[in-house]
Order: structure tokens, then C-alpha cells, then sequence
């Protein structure tokens, strides 16, 4: 069951990004939303644009569905190592690591960040109306895993029992003897095979094997309401238009993780999907259990976005959007770590790069775990909040070129935040009533500098869309570094 969820989860990832435009594929492929977004994709952009009159006559109505796409970066591994990782995931085959892939990993993965940004829209839809304004609804996933390890760390994490934090091993040789032996760093794979456990005798705080390292997953579930109307003035001269959004926030998943100057601080809250095995410790929390069906919230909380923006002579737009201003209450399997010192442990370490499947399997209470936890009552968080402000000109009937600003608003420590601010400059053309491209660059957030690239089919006066988009193009083109994305959109409908 755990893999299923594990699996959906990647799927999700797949399909669609969060850092900046949501799950839009209309807004990834130039890099720039904020004026440019539109009827419920506006949602979490900008409300504003929800006053808007549709460009299509006569259709004051669209829907949406499944509007999907990922984001995912490395500093450790290269593009076909994330590719493989991806497919392997869906294909529900991940190939376990060899122990001198796990040793390769340790050293690869120190220092070095991994990113995954997810959004999912399972639903949107829209009514414009001349005189009372827009209305919007959506329904949105946001994810994003953030990881860095220091060296102890990652050699801890990959290698689990026969790390070198370890001074001893306990091995069952072929003939089914038990022995003790020391451990050192040209353990053979054969040798590695028959170990059993891994101890120390002069053991060391977790806080400080964690030290330099961090760990941040989050997976929410939002149901957004949003209206937006002109406020004052003509689109021929000069008209201003406000909007705001309520959502109400469901929490699936919190791991927040991190040890600075031998300091740890870290909390959980995590869906039972997950099936993470709490042991003793899960009698004395707030548990929650999983019968089935789609994942059990384990949080939940409510949030606001509010916008403004200006059309001058029906050719230059104006906007500026605080979003994301409201915090979840986590009420459901609440932990927090125990710092405690690492004697020893049975646990293998990551067996392959499904990080979000093999970090749940270091979360516990007994022996096998690698981060302990002890109960806690509720966690409050704050949602990621964002300020966005944007400009874009209409270039006769075929173009609009325009530029964003983006940033984070709450502390970098705040899981889901963008860790640094986004500029970025884009535009579409439309050469076509039927085809519109898209381009631009993006530099900053949690991604530094990309080309993102799109194109978009219309059909019927816009009565149908469907387009695909990346984020960053250069991905496909080089393997260091690598920040692989796409994003797609199918059945979305006006009329």
C-alpha cells in the first residue's frame, strides 16, 4: 500500500510544478504569470485577473482537468540517473543500489541538493461576468522535497549499518556463525552482505551526524475559492481591478529536518499511507490510521491570497499579488526528533534514489530506525507566502512579452518556501488563432537560471486547449546539474 501512495505521489510529481506559476501548463512554458494568467489559473497568482473579460467572445465559462507536470533538480545526479529514477518509480521496479553504488552516493550526494517540486490540479473552473466580475475554484496538490546532507550524513543515510559512524559490525558468515569485526572503509560487497547490524562504541549525537545537513518533504491538498472584479475605470484608458482568494488547506505530509552547528530541531506529521512504523512510541500520539481509499489528512488549515491589478489603454497590464498568507494546524501522527546518540542500528540505509519512499523508512522509534522521534502535540506551520508583481505589453494581435518578480515572504526555514527570489522575462506568440508559443528566462528560486519553452493547441475559438511545456529546455541538452520538467494539460474547455 505504502509503494502505491509512494508511487501516486512521483506520478503527481511528474506532471506538474509549484514553484512560481502552479500547475498551469498555459503559464510554464514562459516563466512570467502574474499578468498573464487567467479564469481559475489564476487562483494562487492572482485573483485580480479573475475580473477580467474572456478574450474568446461569448465564452464566459471554462473547466479544466488534470493539469499536470514536475520539476526536479540535482547537484548529484545526472539527467539519465533522474530519468531512470522516475520511470523506475512508476514502473513500480526500482533497482536497489549495489554497495559500491552506495558508497558512489555517500560521496555524491554530500553537500549536494536535491529539489522536487510537484503540483497537481484536479480541477478548476471559472465564471466571468460583465458586471458582477469572476469566480474561480480549483482543486491543487503542492509537494516539494528538499534534501542536503553534510558527509556524515549521507554516508549514514546510504549506507545505514555498515556506515563509518560505525566502528563495529556484527556478521553471519556462510556457515551461519554470528561474529563481531571491525568495520573500516574498504569493506568488500561480499563482506557488506553478511552484515547484520552495525554498532558503535563510542557513539555519537545524532545532532551531530546530522550537522549541515537538511531535510524538508511537504504535501498539501487545497480547495480554492476566488473572486475578482473591476474596481474602477475603462480597459481603453485606465481601470484598476482587485480580487481575493480563501482556501481551505489539507496537510498530508510534514518532514522538517535539520542540524546547524550540532544544533538538531526537526518535527514530522505524516499521513498513514506512508506506512511508517512509529513502534512504541505511536500509543502515546495523536494516531492516525489508513483503511484504504485516498490518503488520510493528517492537518489542516486555511489561507488567503489577495491581488490587484491595472490595465492601461487595453495594451500594458500592471499586477502585484501577496499569496499564501495563512499557516496548518497538524493534529495527526505529530512527532518531534530525539536527539539521542546512534549505538546502532539494523537498517540497510536508502536502497535506491526513490528518496521519498526510502526517507519515510528512516523514521522511528526502534532499532532499525535512523532518526528517532518521540510524540508531540500539534505542529503549526505557515503556509510558503509569496509577493508577486508583474507587467507584460500586448504587441499588436500576435504577442505579449512581459516580466515577474517573485518573493518568498516567510522564512526560508517555512517548508515549501522558495529559497531565493525569481526573476524572469517571457512572452507568448501567436502566429494562429489554433497556436500559440511560448519562451522566456527564469533566474533564481530553487532552480537558478532556465529557459523555460511551450506550446499550446486551440481549438474552436478557444473552445478547447491542450499544450505540454518545459521549464527548462537546456535540461535536454546537457547531464551536470540537471533540473528536469514538463508540464501538460489536457480537457480544458470554454463556452
Amino acid at each position: 500500500m505504502k509503494n502505491y501512495y509512494t508511487i501516486a505521489f512521483v506520478l503527481s510529481a511528474l506532471f506538474s510544478f509549484s514553484q512560481s506559476e502552479n500547475s498551469s501548463f498555459t503559464n510554464a512554458g514562459r516563466g512570467c504569470a502574474t499578468t498573464f494568467a487567467t479564469d481559475y489559473e489564476a487562483l494562487g497568482i492572482n485573483p485580480a485577473n479573475l475580473g477580467w473579460a474572456s478574450k474568446y467572445e461569448g465564452k464566459k465559462f471554462t473547466m479544466g482537468f488534470a493539469e499536470f507536470g514536475v520539476s526536479v533538480s540535482s547537484d548529484a545526479l545526472s539527467k539519465d540517473q533522474l530519468r531512470n529514477t522516475i520511470f523506475s518509480v512508476i514502473q513500480g521496479n526500482s533497482k536497489n543500489l549495489s554497495y559500491q553504488d552506495k558508497v558512489n552516493a555517500a560521496s555524491s550526494f554530500t553537500q549536494a541538493g536535491t529539489t522536487m517540486n510537484i503540483d497537481a490540479s484536479v480541477f478548476g473552473a471559472a465564471l466571468t461576468t460583465k458586471k458582477a466580475g469572476g469566480f474561480a475554484f480549483r482543486i491543487n496538490d503542492h509537494m516539494q522535497l528538499y534534501t542536503q546532507f553534510g558527509s556524515n550524513a549521507a554516508n549514514l543515510f546510504f549506507l545505514g549499518k555498515t556506515s563509518s559512524i560505525f566502528d563495529s559490525l556484527t556478521i553471519v558468515t556462510s556457515a551461519g556463525t554470528t561474529q563481531n569485526i571491525g568495520n573500516h572503509p574498504n569493506l568488500s560487497p561480499d563482506s557488506a552482505k553478511m552484515v547484520t547490524q552495525g554498532y558503535s562504541n563510542a557513539p555519537q549525537l545524532l545532532s551531530k551526524v546530522l550537522n549541515g545537513s537538511e531535510m524538508k518533504l511537504t504535501w498539501t491538498r487545497e480547495y480554492n475559492f476566488s473572486y475578482g472584479r473591476k474596481i474602477i475605470g475603462s480597459d481603453s484608458i485606465f481601470a484598476l481591478y482587485g480580487g481575493i482568494g480563501i482556501k481551505y488547506v489539507q496537510g498530508l505530509a510534514l518532514i522538517d529536518v535539520q542540524s546547524n552547528n550540532n544544533q538538531l530541531s526537526g518535527y514530522s506529521s505524516v499521513s498513514p499511507a506512508f506506512g511508517i512504523n512509529y513502534g512504541a512510541a505511536a500509543a502515546e500520539a495523536n494516531q492516525v490510521t489508513q483503511s484504504g481509499g485516498l490518503p488520510k489528512t493528517v492537518g489542516n488549515g486555511y489561507g488567503f491570497d489577495f491581488g490587484l491589478n491595472t490595465i492601461i489603454k487595453k495594451k500594458l497590464k500592471i499586477g502585484v499579488a501577496l499569496n499564501n498568507v495563512g499557516s496548518i494546524i497538524w493534529k495527526g501522527n505529530t512527532y518531534t526528533m530525539k536527539d539521542t546518540f546512534i549505538v546502532k542500528t539494523t537498517n540497510a540505509g536508502l536502497q535506491n534514489y526513490n528518496i521519498i519512499s526510502q526517507l519515510s523508512n528512516m523514521f522511528g522509534s526502534g532499532v532499525g530506525s535512523l532518526i528517532n522521534l518521540k510524540p508531540a502535540q500539534n505542529i503549526t506551520t505557515q503556509l510558503p507566502g509569496m509577493l508577486r508583481a508583474g507587467a507584460s505589453i500586448l504587441l499588436g494581435k500576435i504577442a505579449e512579452v512581459g516580466v515577474d518578480f517573485v518573493m518568498p515572504v516567510t522564512s526560508n526555514s517555512v517548508p515549501g518556501s522558495i529559497q531565493n527570489p525569481v526573476i524572469s522575462l517571457g512572452g507568448d506568440l501567436m502566429p494562429v488563432k489554433w497556436f500559440k508559443f511560448q519562451a522566456g528566462f527564469v533566474h533564481g528560486g530553487n532552480y537558478g537560471n532556465q529557459i523555460p519553452i511551450g506550446i499550446m493547441f486551440i481549438g474552436k475559438g478557444g473552445a478547447y486547449e491542450a499544450g505540454i511545456a518545459s521549464r527548462d529546455v537546456i535540461t535536454f541538452f546537457t547531464q551536470h546539474g540537471p533540473n528536469i520538467s514538463l508540464s501538460m494539460g489536457f480537457m480544458r474547455m470554454r463556452f
